[in-house]
């Protein structure tokens, strides 16, 4: 029999962002709505450790969204992108978002990598973003 494993779960709030073009506009509708994700993380036991935003560009990416990707391909088609940060990282944002007052998402200059315990990720957004916590100490799991 294999050893048990301590290591408790990582807990996450999940909220789907999709984004279209709609007559030339970006149109960011959020699933749940960032007020409905406070008050879940709020009722939570353990509270989250962290936010998924999972991305969904529809038809292309807007001017709005190029911070998201450089690939012209992918700005052209669509397609999908993650946000990962910490709790405090995406209140920090969605307060930064409402007062842009556009409807949008916005970069996040604090994502955590993908966790080891999730399978790990050795792109280079989350080598970058693994080896800036780790040099603070901080170890993601």
């Amino acid at each position: 029999m294999g050893a048990k494993k301590t290591e408790r779960k990582i807990v996450t709030l999940e909220q789907w962002v999709q984004i279209t073009v709609q007559e030339g506009r970006a149109e960011t509708a959020l699933y749940p709505s960032n007020e409905e994700m406070v008050k879940r993380s709020k009722a939570m036991d353990p509270p989250p450790d962290m936010v998924y935003r999972r991305l969904n560009f529809v038809n292309g990416v807007p001017v709005e969204y190029y911070w998201a990707t450089t690939d012209a391909t992918r700005r052209k088609n669509g397609g999908h992108g993650i946000q990962r940060m910490t709790v405090e990282a995406w209140l920090e944002a969605i307060e930064r978002e409402k007062r842009a007052g556009d409807g949008h998402v916005g970069p996040c200059d604090q994502l955590l990598p993908r966790p080891k315990s999730r399978g790990g990720c050795e792109c280079p957004a989350c080598t970058t973003s693994r080896a800036r916590y780790e040099s603070q100490g901080i170890v993601v799991p």
